[in-house]
């Protein structure tokens, strides 16, 4: 089981606040979030979108992929 850990960020940008929640997720969850999230990126890079929704979708990627390589 993957456990994801995502730290919200709060503005001002300086500001951090987390791990607020705690996510269990099977294998197979988190491999399909983690392709909803790389799809959401390559959106993100197709349209050279700079926003704070990348960076967070940068964060929960590498959560998830942290998580998953864990678990072997």
């Amino acid at each position: 089981m993957a456990v994801v850990r995502v730290l919200v960020r709060s503005e001002p940008p300086t500001a951090t606040m987390g791990p607020v929640i705690r996510v269990e997720l099977e294998r197979i969850e988190a491999l399909e979030l983690l392709g909803m999230t790389l799809a959401h990126l390559n959106d993100a890079e197709a349209r050279a979108e700079l926003s704070p929704r990348v960076a967070l979708l940068m964060a929960i990627r590498d959560k998830i992929a942290l998580g998953l390589r864990e678990e072997r």
